[in-house]
């Protein structure tokens, strides 16, 4: 039995109606003009002072009043706060942020369908997908990371702490599904030919297997649009006598120990770090989304050069480069050339031929000295004072 928290203000103060501080949970769900919000306040026996106060800070919060937000961003807020002690002060901004995580839920499911409009799932396509030979590192990636959610998740639920386990499942469907898996297989999906054909099965088959275990996951925590999405997955209702008519009644994702991949998600974060300095490298010299760029990349023998060969291709995607050369001759390396370093193991180079104005970022770079000189002077200054060294 779990026994629920006590529901305060976002100032910790017990929600009374003499305070005129009560969030009604259906004002939440279905929304409120600001209005309403500032009449409830008028209602209570609060001094005049704090209830302008209040005022101010709910025209402040919500100038248009409460948006329906629903009751799954509600209870899915109302989870991310019990890992904070045994009271909650709920700020209703937070629970608004879930609403938008709700919505980008919605979005991101929607926009992968397209994915997989095509794709005809099977009742055994997990283990037909990790033992047909055709897995790419970002595919093995993607079932490594489920695997340790619904670990993570089950571990959670099992002893009770809701919060870590809300916080898992977000995090998996944000940073490892939307913010990476999705964008990578792009290209993937795009590319019809062939000779792609049994690299675009797998990343379908991936990407049906992660949302439909993504959904499963979440749907203790966001019962109705996990159940509306997961009616919505391609092949629903050709998957055999054993297949379930809603998402209540399928068995909730457990992990399989054996389809956990510690390299993968070694090689992925190593990707990801030269994909970063790609990316700064772009940015730095203002270059637009639709310029691409060749890189060359600098790695240390062992894991960083395997990561960087086996993903080129998908530092060439998430990167926005042309091409991607990985430890060339140096011979082979441009003169005009940015930099950035990454650690002791990996550096990536950018190639400026013929894309920057080296007359303005002379300018740029004359600019940033003139801010830094002032510092260095007074840091000089302090350094030669009498004493310096004693203190």
């Amino acid at each position: 039995m779990a026994i629920a928290n006590t529901v305060r203000d976002k100032e910790g103060r017990k929600m009374s109606k003499s305070l005129g501080n009560v969030i009604d949970p259906l004002e939440v769900i279905n929304g409120c003009t600001l209005e309403s919000l500032l009449k409830k306040l008028e209602g209570g026996n609060l001094p005049q002072k704090e209830v302008a106060r209040a005022k101010k800070d709910q025209e402040a919060d919500f100038p248009d009043g409460l948006p329906e937000c629903g009751s799954d961003a509600l209870r899915f807020g109302l989870l991310a706060y019990t890992v904070q002690g045994r009271d909650v002060n709920l700020d209703m901004k937070r629970v608004v942020g879930y609403r938008n995580f709700c919505n980008k839920l919605w979005n991101a499911t929607r926009f992968a369908l397209q994915f997989v409009s095509d794709f005809k799932p099977t009742p055994t396509l997990l283990d037909d997908l990790m033992s047909s030979g055709k897995m790419a590192m970002r595919d093995k990636f993607m079932v490594s990371r489920m695997m340790n959610c619904c670990e993570k998740v089950n571990e959670y639920l099992g002893s009770y702490k809701f919060g870590d386990s809300q916080m898992a499942a977000y995090s998996y469907w944000l940073d490892d599904l939307c913010d990476v898996y999705l964008e990578l297989i792009k290209p993937v999906v795009y590319d019809l030919s062939e000779s792609n054909a049994d690299s675009r099965w797998a990343a379908q088959a991936t990407l049906w297997i992660a949302l439909e275990t993504g959904l499963r996951i979440l749907h203790p925590m966001m019962p109705f649009v996990t159940e509306e999405l997961w009616q919505r997955l391609p092949g629903r209702g050709t998957l055999g006598s054993d297949e379930p008519e809603t998402i209540m009644l399928a068995s909730f994702p457990e992990c399989n120990d054996a389809y956990k991949n510690a390299q993968a998600e070694e090689s992925m974060q190593i990707t990801m770090n030269l994909i970063k300095a790609c990316r700064s490298l772009r940015s730095s010299y203002n270059i637009g989304n639709h310029v691409q760029t060749q890189f060359f990349v600098k790695v240390a023998s062992g894991p960083a050069e395997d990561a960087a060969r086996a993903q080129t291709d998908d530092i060439i995607t998430l990167g926005r480069a042309k091409k991607v050369d990985v430890n060339p001759a140096e011979s082979e390396i441009h003169e005009s050339v940015g930099i950035v370093v990454i650690d002791d193991q990996s550096t990536v180079l950018m190639d400026l031929t013929g894309i920057v104005d080296y007359a303005a970022e002379v300018k740029k770079l004359e600019k940033t000295l003139s801010k830094t000189t002032p510092a260095l002077k007074s840091l000089e200054k302090k350094i030669a004072a009498k004493g310096y060294e004693e203190n």
